[in-house]
């Protein structure tokens, strides 16, 4: 489906359009409203919320990105509130009642480093399915490389094989420096989950 028929489903409450934008935007939703509360419980609850709005009401996008920014809206609105709302995040809180908000620069460095994830996410989902397996237990999920072995039922040499090929496939698609920045934001994500 297209963006443009996504959008002409969106006016007349197709499900499946709905769908197919939960399942194109949430990781990079979720990511950002995560990263913006650091709770990933609410955050799931947040994007979920955010979805369900985007069904009851009436909106007319004019395209995909206008429903995203509009997503992206909704969520940091949110979160905003679940931030004044919630006690437990003193810490937090204190930093809004000093700044009275949440600054546009943060909110623009959350954006990006939630799209530089999907990407990565996007490029890892690209190799073949072995790779991607070996790839993401070892970055994604921190095996070592006798734990994978021991999993897979492989040899460690043959892992280490592995991720150098997801490796060098990456940085074709990539680049060096961007895959070591998307790694280390991908794990940093995963040690807050």
């Amino acid at each position: 489906m297209t963006d443009a028929q996504i959008m002409q489903k969106i006016l007349v409450k197709d499900p499946e359009a709905f769908n197919e934008v939960y399942n194109k935007l949430y990781r990079k939703l979720f990511h950002f409203a995560n990263s913006l509360i650091g709770n990933t419980e609410e955050a799931r609850d947040i994007v979920a919320e955010s979805f369900i709005k985007l069904w009851s009401h009436d909106h007319s996008f004019s395209n995909m990105s206008h429903l995203e920014a509009h997503l992206y809206t909704t969520i940091k609105n949110a979160c905003i509130d679940y931030l004044r709302r919630d006690k437990l995040k003193a810490k937090i809180e204190h930093r809004l009642v000093q700044a009275e908000i949440i600054s546009e620069n943060v909110i623009e460095k959350k954006y990006q480093e939630a799209e530089l994830v999907q990407i990565l996410y996007d490029r890892i989902n690209q190799l073949p399915d072995r790779m991607q397996q070996v790839f993401k237990l070892t970055y994604l999920d921190g095996f070592s490389r006798t734990e994978i072995a021991q999993m897979l039922n492989l040899s460690e040499n043959t892992i280490r094989n592995t991720n150098a090929a997801a490796m060098k496939a990456l940085r074709l698609t990539l680049g060096v420096e961007q895959v070591l920045i998307l790694i280390f934001i991908a794990v940093l994500y995963m040690l807050a989950a």
